[in-house]
């Protein structure tokens, strides 16, 4: 557990806290608070998830966690080793430029099919998503800020994207965002990031689907992808570092693993 990170249950603004009251349904709260904390580096790829270290974590009873764990299974985020239990995914150079590869072609789908079955309710709740999204800064000055940046950049693109009518494929896209952002906090050069006018962009975007205009929209997304490639590079080359290094020694066998620090308490909200 990467102690330095603080966890999202801690965070206050409205914008980033649980959608939902811990008290009346433990197991989303931890969901929520289990999710963005793995995607965020507060557990780490590969670490063993124990079940009595997230109760004490979280404050929060055990079968919350329990299935909250089980939940996060479906994402691709958490897997699970017979008989060992659950762990945080694995990461790797390969499979980021995987996820990369099928999440812009699943974007590209789903969007030209909010385009098509999208009405006008879609549209003024993408442009009121957008107003939203335009009042939060773009800022990396604490880890809450950056927190609120990224679920108002999610929040925008998940109601573009869901004028395609299939749940289903607003799910996929959903997970497989959810996988890239991780990448982006394990390994992203933030100062690449910072300098990308997400906020421009996002307002042409949303012009072009107000218009209906297929090609303009196009045009923006492959414009939209390619302002990302150097940040993308950054992560990629980070990811090509780590997997050039020679991998940890594994405690020998019968001996004792190194101890970690003991779990941080955090108060649920």
């Amino acid at each position: 557990m990467n102690e330095s990170i603080p966890s999202v249950s801690t965070f206050t603004d409205p914008s980033v806290v649980a959608p939902v009251d811990p008290d009346h349904n433990p197991t989303q709260a931890v969901y929520y608070w289990l999710l963005r904390d793995i995607i965020r580096g507060v557990f780490e790829p590969l670490e063993r998830l124990k079940v009595e270290q997230i109760v004490a974590f979280y404050k929060i009873g055990h079968s919350p966690v329990r299935e909250a764990i089980l939940l996060l299974s479906a994402t691709g985020l958490v897997v699970h080793e017979h008989q060992k239990g659950h762990r945080v995914a694995p990461v790797s150079l390969a499979e980021y430029r995987d996820l990369i590869s099928v999440y812009r072609r699943i974007y590209r789908l789903t969007l030209e099919m909010a385009l098509e079955n999208g009405d006008d309710a879609w549209e003024e709740a993408v442009v009121v998503q957008l107003h939203r999204s335009l009042k939060v800064p773009k800022l990396f000055d604490s880890p809450e800020h950056r927190e609120m940046w990224q679920r108002a950049y999610g929040n925008l693109h998940h109601t573009l994207l869901s004028g395609c009518g299939s749940p289903l494929m607003v799910r996929l896209w959903t997970d497989l965002g959810f996988r890239l952002e991780r990448y982006t906090h394990l390994f992203a050069d933030r100062d690449v990031d910072l300098k990308l006018d997400h906020h421009s962009m996002h307002r042409e975007i949303v012009d072009a689907l107000v218009q209906r205009d297929a090609a303009r929209l196009e045009q923006l997304v492959s414009e939209l992808f390619a302002m990302g490639e150097g940040f993308h590079k950054s992560i990629a080359a980070a990811l090509a570092a780590k997997e050039s290094r020679p991998a940890a020694a594994s405690p020998a066998e019968g001996e004792a693993p190194r101890k970690r620090g003991r779990p941080r308490k955090i108060a649920a909200q």
